[in-house]
């Protein structure tokens, strides 16, 4: 095991191991060249590593064949060629993944080129209970996205007498309550990618006439998770929150997630595919994102160890994000996942 491959994982337990249709091939030297496995089943995997932590009830891997690198060159191999595993089929059943936390700036700061080509045509309405708000009392929030874009002239504020309105200015994302405007986001940013600001009316009709403005998910999610500072929450907006219960379903768009060293590429979405389930934790902070059809054609991951791709994606699971200010605690629950055409290849040696 190579250096990176070893501070990278620091524990790996499991319990019955089941392997058939197992054939080596050697060098006439006798040295070991590759290692192939039709069938391998493992039970009770709990992988540690430094990016998290992996626990599967069952893993089943398919046509498994690992590549050994050759100490010396030979005539068939002039090159030493680095190790690499390929997998034709990798299963894994009743699984948890739990990230390690890292804060919202550490994130940016290590992705600067972040793609989230599926929320360019999102489409899907968010709702949002709240109990004994400061500014209104027991509002339901509805908030419409089409293609991918907010229109706050859509978004409604219901509660008991006058509803309310959601709207974004240059100060922030506001909404005009009875009472008086008040801001949920206070913007520090004068250009902010993907909103458009309210305009007013200059009628002389009675009250507040004109575009609430808009904004579009994608250019402003892929600004924040790039580590450009906009803006911050608003005092109270956090209270707020936590007496808030939000439920919500979405069909994602195809494409890319991540960057150009670690993306998931969506799709299906004309099959029916990749619908988003959204709603508040049960314990009351955070949210969970549920997807009973995840599909994607392609995953890459590269680090210093490896280099790791598949092709066609398919899973159910779940996604729950526990509140945390500095560092959300994220937790994966994988109830079915299937990956094709897996292959791991070690950095070139020198």
């Amino acid at each position: 095991m190579s250096p990176d491959l070893r501070a990278l994982v620091s524990a790996l337990t499991f319990g019955e191991l089941r392997m058939s249709g197992v054939s080596s091939k050697g060098q006439p030297g006798g040295e070991l060249r590759a290692l192939r496995v039709e069938r391998l089943e493992v039970h009770d995997v709990d992988l540690r590593t430094a990016l998290g932590s992996v626990r599967a009830a069952r893993v089943e891997l398919s046509n498994v064949t690992l590549r050994l690198p050759s100490h010396a060159p030979s005539a068939a191999s002039p090159e030493r060629l680095p190790p690499s595993l390929t997998v034709d089929e990798l299963h894994l059943k009743d699984a948890t993944i739990a990230p390690r936390a890292m804060p919202l700036r550490a994130l940016g700061a290590a992705q600067r080129h972040w793609r989230l080509d599926p929320l360019g045509s999102l489409d899907g309405t968010l709702h949002a209970d709240i109990v004994d708000a400061a500014w209104i009392f027991d509002a339901e929030v509805t908030i419409p996205i089409s293609g991918g874009r907010v229109d706050f002239n859509r978004a409604t504020v219901e509660h008991i007498g006058p509803d309310s309105s959601m709207g974004v200015s240059r100060m922030g994302v506001y909404v005009d309550a009875p009472n008086g405007r008040t801001y949920l986001f206070l913007l520090s940013a004068t250009h902010v990618p993907g909103v458009r600001f309210e305009r007013r009316d200059s009628g002389l009709l009675p009250g507040w006439t004109g575009d609430r403005g808009a904004s579009e998910l994608q250019p402003l999610l892929e600004c924040l998770l790039s580590g450009m500072p906009i803006g911050a929450l608003a005092t109270g907006t956090r209270d707020m929150v936590s007496r808030t219960r939000v439920r919500g379903e979405f069909r994602l768009g195809d494409g890319v997630i991540g960057d150009e060293r670690h993306r998931l590429v969506l799709a299906g979405r004309d099959q029916g595919r990749n619908h988003v389930a959204l709603s508040s934790a049960p314990s009351g902070g955070g949210i969970v994102l549920r997807m009973p059809e995840l599909s994607a054609s392609e995953l890459l991951w590269e680090s210093a160890a490896a280099v790791v791709s598949a092709g066609a994606l398919s899973a159910t699971l779940s996604v729950q994000v526990d509140d945390a200010q500095a560092a959300p605690a994220v937790a994966v629950s994988i109830a079915d996942l299937t990956l094709r055409n897996v292959s791991a290849v070690a950095p070139q040696p020198t």
